[in-house]
């Protein structure tokens, strides 16, 4: 779990930590409700697995930065409901003007392209073409989504859903890059040397 270098009194508060309070600056939400948000839109960019949330929001909870309520629920268990707090307000907004850590990154099908030459050029080709299918269609779930948004007004800054609005707006052109790239390759690759 990566860690933040800022902390809220002695916590130091995660990534995760801070993706939860990216959606529960929104609104209140139930846990059910933010590993929903966190597969999508949020899985568009950045991943958790389920099992964190929980333990995540208990540890935000402990350092004051949300606050729950807890109602009858559909089973056995209570629902709580997650509510940021002013201290988590402050955390979030101070966490958000830093640069984020810089990662390694990892990408496999740049690794592959690296050593494209030590595979039948052919079958590579119909590899980049079958990731230029994936990121079309990733693409075109994006571009909708996107419009959406325009249509909602989500395009103007002070809209509450303009931080999707251009996260969307990165998605696309990332997909588009992806596409364009993957036929390029591909077709680099069934023309033969130039």
């Amino acid at each position: 779990m990566t860690r933040s270098s800022r902390s809220q009194g002695s916590l130091a508060v995660s990534t995760l930590g801070y993706a939860l309070l990216c959606l529960l600056v929104r609104g209140p939400s139930t846990g059910y409700d933010l590993a929903a948000q966190l597969r999508r839109p949020i899985g568009y960019y950045w991943t958790a697995r389920h099992s964190q949330i929980y333990p995540e929001l208990a540890r935000l909870e402990g350092a004051g930065l949300v606050t729950h309520e807890a109602g009858s629920g559909p089973g056995p268990r209570e629902k709580k409901t997650y509510t940021i707090t002013a201290a988590g307000r402050d955390s979030l907004a101070e966490w958000l003007v830093h640069p984020p850590t810089r990662t390694a990154p990892k990408n496999e099908l740049m690794l592959r392209t690296f050593a494209v030459g030590a595979a039948d050029p052919l079958r590579m080709a119909q590899m980049y073409l079958a990731m230029a299918n994936e990121h079309g269609q990733r693409l075109a779930q994006y571009r909708g989504q996107l419009a959406a948004l325009a249509d909602n007004g989500a395009e103007d800054r002070g809209h509450p859903r303009f931080g999707n609005y251009a996260t969307l707006r990165f998605g696309v052109a990332y997909e588009e890059l992806r596409v364009a790239w993957c036929r390029w390759i591909a077709s680099k690759l069934v023309d033969g040397p130039s």
